[in-house]
């Protein structure tokens, strides 16, 4: 027969306890392995159901009944859809006010900011070393062709034997050759000086090349880059004396 009693004291290190019986001044023992939900604890108050038998000469509790708890699984078993909404708007995860997720969505958007800044910052020096890089390209190609007319235009004048002949015409093969690298540099020089607008920059501090600034006073008003007028501007900054 099963009679019903109250969790009285449980040792959660031994798992063990004892239940008190209305009416009965000796108290029940029990055991956790005998509990039929043995993963949720028992805790003091809880109502029981049990059998009382006999182990070892001793009384004990057994086929145990946690009554509050199924009471509890019968209440969530008849309002499913309730208990799912309580959870969930009690949760704090899924408080979306809650002043925890409205500090982590700042902290997000304020590092999202800063990569931003760290990135365009970046993609502005490569385009700056990406610059410095094409225009001294241009200087060194322009001193080459330079070096070359000098080489070229210094051949002495002599009668031409067959062995002569076969000089000229590879000196002629040659020039052709610079001809045809100067016309590439004059095209090159042609739209470097189309990229250049007057923008209102009027100091040698402000070019970053010396194309440039030989642009900029035959072209806009109002420059300060050539003190002495002997239409070289910026001897200093870029070597030109």
């Amino acid at each position: 027969m099963f009679q019903e009693g109250r969790i009285k004291s449980y040792i959660t290190e031994r798992g063990f306890g004892f239940i008190s019986i209305q009416g009965e001044s000796k108290d029940l023992f029990f055991h956790i392995k005998d509990f039929p939900n043995q993963s949720v604890e028992p805790k003091i108050g809880e109502n029981l159901k049990f059998r009382i038998v006999e182990d070892n000469g001793k009384l004990k509790a057994d086929q145990i009944v946690r009554l509050d708890l199924k009471q509890n699984i019968a209440a969530l078993e008849a309002h499913p859809q309730q208990s799912s909404y309580r959870n969930k708007s009690t949760s704090p995860r899924f408080n979306e006010r809650s002043p925890k997720g409205s500090i982590f969505k700042i902290v997000g958007l304020i590092i999202i900011a800063i990569l931003a800044v760290m990135v365009y910052y970046k993609y502005q020096d490569y385009r700056q070393v990406q610059q410095l890089k094409a225009q001294q390209l241009m200087q060194q190609q322009a001193q080459i062709v330079e070096q070359q007319r000098k080489a070229l235009g210094d051949l002495p004048d002599r009668v031409l034997s067959e062995q002569g002949q076969r000089h000229l015409d590879n000196t002629s093969s040659q020039l052709s050759r610079v001809e045809v690298i100067n016309g590439a540099a004059n095209t090159q020089a042609q739209v470097t000086t189309a990229q250049f607008s007057c923008d209102g920059r009027e100091h040698c501090s402000q070019m970053y090349s010396y194309e440039e600034a030989v642009f900029f006073i035959k072209n806009c008003p109002n420059t300060k880059m050539d003190g002495d007028h002997d239409g070289i501007p910026c001897e200093d900054q870029f070597g030109r004396h």
